[in-house]
This record gives C-alpha cells, sequence and structure tokens, in this order.
C-alpha cells in the first residue's frame, strides 16, 4: 500500500523508533526545566511594570501580558541567547509553556500558556518581530490548542511572538525551523476537517482586524 510521500528530513520508522524519540525528548525537556526556570525568574524579578511599555504600544493587551514577559539584557550566540547583565542587546524574554511536549492540544490553553510546565524561553524585540532566540532549543511551538475533535474551529498560525501575544495568546507560532518537526505540530491542524489556518505568504488577520507583522 502506497500514501502520501514523507516530508523532507520526515523518515518512516517503527513503534521502537518513536518510542525513542519520544523518550529522548522528554528526557532533555526535564534535564533543562530547572535551568529555563531559574533563568526566567532572574529575568523577570527586576522587570517593572514601566518596563512593558513597548509591549503596549505594540498592541499587546492583558492576555498577552498575562503569560509574564520580562524584560532583560542578553547576549546572543550559536542562535541561542543568555541573560546577561553586561549584555548589549535588550530583548523582552517570554516563557514557552506545554501541557503536553509531544502535542499542541490542551484542554486549557490559556491555563496551559499561563501555567503549564516551562520548557524554553524566547527573547524577541517588537522592533523586529521575525527575529527571536530560543535559551536552550527545547520548544517547537508557542502557544496552546483546544483538542483537535469534533469540528474545531481554525487554528490562527502566527508569524512571530508578537502576533500571538497581540492576538490574546489565541493559536500557534512555529519555533523550529526543522521541517519535519513543523510538520509534525501542524498534522495535528491539517487532519481537522474544518482548520483552514494556514501559514500564509501574508499576515494572519484575526477578525478583531489587527494583524501580526
Amino acid at each position: 500500500m502506497t500514501g502520501a510521500p514523507f516530508p523532507p528530513g520526515l523518515r518512516p520508522g517503527g513503534a521502537a523508533d518513536i518510542k525513542g524519540g519520544l523518550e529522548h525528548r522528554l528526557f532533555e525537556i526535564a534535564a533543562a526545566e530547572s535551568q529555563v526556570v531559574h533563568k526566567y525568574h532572574m529575568a523577570l524579578r527586576p522587570t517593572r511594570f514601566a518596563d512593558l511599555a513597548p509591549l503596549r504600544q505594540a498592541g499587546i493587551g492583558g492576555p498577552g501580558l498575562a503569560v509574564g514577559p520580562a524584560f532583560a539584557s542578553i547576549q546572543i550566540a550559536d542562535g541561542r541567547f543568555q541573560i546577561d547583565p553586561d549584555g548589549d542587546a535588550k530583548a523582552f524574554v517570554i516563557p514557552v509553556r506545554v501541557g503536553n511536549p509531544i502535542t499542541a492540544e490542551a484542554s486549557d490553553p490559556i491555563e496551559t500558556v499561563r501555567h503549564g510546565t516551562l520548557i524554553d524561553l524566547i527573547a524577541f524585540s517588537p522592533a523586529y518581530p521575525n527575529q527571536w532566540a530560543l535559551r536552550v532549543g527545547n520548544a517547537t511551538w508557542l502557544g496552546a490548542i483546544e483538542p483537535q475533535f469534533l469540528m474545531p474551529e481554525p487554528v490562527p498560525v502566527w508569524r512571530n511572538p508578537l502576533g500571538w501575544l497581540r492576538n490574546d495568546c489565541r493559536g500557534l507560532v512555529l519555533l523550529s525551523r526543522d521541517r519535519a518537526e513543523q510538520y509534525r505540530v501542524l498534522t495535528v491542524l491539517t487532519h481537522s476537517s474544518r482548520h483552514s489556518a494556514k501559514r500564509r505568504a501574508r499576515p494572519h488577520t484575526s477578525r478583531h482586524g489587527s494583524s501580526s507583522r
């Protein structure tokens, strides 16, 4: 029996391969969790409400601020950022939280993005929304969505963290540049018969009329 070809980078494997990959991912997340929590609190503690003015000016409201953005000095090397008080760049740092490390689906997406397991951090600037860096590289997506069955509503997929924050943290942002990882995350969406949200060439526009950059 033949089917659709696997996307680039995704190779077929047996149940043992799948189980081994998931176990390895869970181990990596557990190993990095305490480090990520410590670094996040280190950035969050000195952050004042006044420091968040650029986010508010960029159109981020209460739900976006509720995820707990921190303002920090950072250094970036090899695609990863470090929180460094003497760093030469300023950035906002937001937590990447999940309810389940292998799927973006969650019974309560709002609770998940605010209080789920902290697996990574993202640093970005509203002035350059399409540029961001992860702290450890564990995160494949940002956000959480309702379980994709019983004819769910379409899920918005944003280009960047700023678009996600602006639109009340609804939907997802793909953080991995690995096409196999992107395919894995989006599969749960494309299997829903009513799903029409795709990663568009044009900015996604919400029903409120604001758009991601």
